[in-house]
C-alpha cells in the first residue's frame, strides 16, 4: 500500500508542477500584453547596448510612458 501512496503523491506533485508552469506562462503572457515588463526590458536593453548609461527610475520611466500614451490618443485601444 505504501507504493500506491507514493505513486499518488508523485502524480500529485507532477500535476502541481504542471499547474505551476502553466500559471507562470499565463502570468508572463499577461504581463507582456499589458506592458508590466516594459521597464525590465528597457533596463536589459540599456545594460546590453549602453552599459555606461544610467537607467531612469521606474517611476520616471512609467511617467514618460504615460505621457507618450497621452500625447498620441490614436495609439490607444479605448
Amino acid at each position: 500500500m505504501t507504493g500506491r501512496t507514493g505513486t499518488r503523491r508523485s502524480g500529485l506533485a507532477r500535476a502541481g508542477a504542471a499547474f505551476a508552469r502553466g500559471w507562470r506562462a499565463v502570468s508572463w503572457y499577461v504581463k507582456e500584453v499589458v506592458g508590466e515588463n516594459d521597464y525590465d526590458h528597457y533596463v536589459a536593453h540599456l545594460r546590453r547596448h549602453h552599459p555606461d548609461a544610467q537607467p531612469v527610475s521606474r517611476r520616471e520611466f512609467e511617467r514618460a510612458k504615460l505621457d507618450r500614451m497621452a500625447s498620441d490618443p490614436r495609439a490607444r485601444c479605448c
